[in-house]
């Protein structure tokens, strides 16, 4: 039985392309490795990558992109859209296929000590492999921002899961854990006003008494200076994509905004997107089963990536 797990790190850096790629050609050349998707925003200053492979070639991997992103991202100079702790902010491990979230949980844990020892910097536990309730949340650590971090360090609550307690002006710290898949998209919006797309975002985000499982941050677009709203749903299947589009859409009418477009962030489990299609479709009754592919990979018993 084939068994898939996949790592989502994000880095802070979205806009040196030449950097990208060449981390991206190492990262390929690791064995084992697959590259899934690399997914930059220069808006964010931010890029997404997906990898797959076995438990050995992900650390090895993982590794690599923890020494290049290091060198090459100084958080001092760091400008974004998104709320950041760190040059590699966010590494989590997340089961596909035959995984438990308890195996991502250890790869969590041991993945988080290498990281700890080899760069002595500082880093907390999230979702799943959290180990203190507050920390579960992403947006619990990350709060106070880069800018916070120096003084959130030397607050005893916040002494990191593994690694140094003091702050690292080039790098920051850095977030390692656990989760299910996660449905990422930004929603862009026919306005300038920071206030309307900001006032939108609290009202679709679960932390403000918006959608269960929902994050949204509001941000500028490089290129019109138009707003953008960045989405998270961390759990797709209790709360859908097109719920959250529809609130946000609900939410702009308010204000005479409309919804000029949707841009999908990194790899999307199908079954977000075709729950959607048969919501706007008005397709009641529907197997997925249905769908030719799948019956077709049903019937094939097709061998993918085993993870060792």
């Amino acid at each position: 039985m084939s068994r898939i797990v996949a790592a989502i790190p994000n880095v802070c850096e979205g806009r040196d392309e030449t950097f990208i790629s060449r981390l991206t050609e190492k990262l390929k050349g690791v064995e084992g490795i697959i590259l899934l998707d690399v997914s930059m925003d220069q808006t964010r200053n931010r890029t997404v990558l997906a990898l797959t492979g076995s438990r050995t070639a992900l650390f090895e991997a993982g590794m690599l992109l923890y020494e290049e992103s290091l060198k090459h991202i100084d958080m001092r100079r760091h400008e974004g859209e998104y709320p950041r702790i760190g040059a590699v902010d966010v590494f989590p491990f997340v089961p596909l296929k035959d995984v438990s979230i308890q195996d991502t949980v250890e790869m969590a844990e041991e993945f988080a000590a290498r990281v700890a020892d080899t760069f002595r910097i500082p880093v907390y536990l999230y979702g799943e492999a959290a180990r203190i309730p507050n920390r579960r949340l992403v947006e619990n650590i990350r709060d106070i921002e880069y800018e916070g971090l120096e003084a959130r360090l030397k607050d005893p609550a916040w002494k990191p899961d593994f690694g140094p307690d003091e702050f690292k002006p080039d790098s920051g710290a850095t977030i390692i854990g656990a989760r299910y898949p996660l449905v990422s998209f930004k929603i862009f919006l026919d306005t300038r006003d920071p206030g309307v797309a900001e006032s939108i975002a609290r009202s679709v985000a679960f932390t403000h008494g918006g959608l269960r499982h929902v994050r949204a941050n509001a941000g500028r677009t490089r290129e019109d200076q138009k707003m953008q709203l960045t989405m998270s749903i961390a759990n797709y299947r209790e709360t859908p994509m097109y719920k959250v589009i529809e609130l946000a859409r609900l939410e702009a009418r308010r204000f005479g905004v409309g919804v000029l477009s949707i841009e999908m962030i990194g790899l999307i489990p199908e079954r977000a997107l075709l729950e959607s299609a048969m919501y706007y479709m008005n397709i009641n009754g529907f197997s997925l089963d249905r769908l030719v592919e799948k019956n077709i990979m049903a019937h094939l018993n097709e061998k993918v990536y085993f993870m060792d």
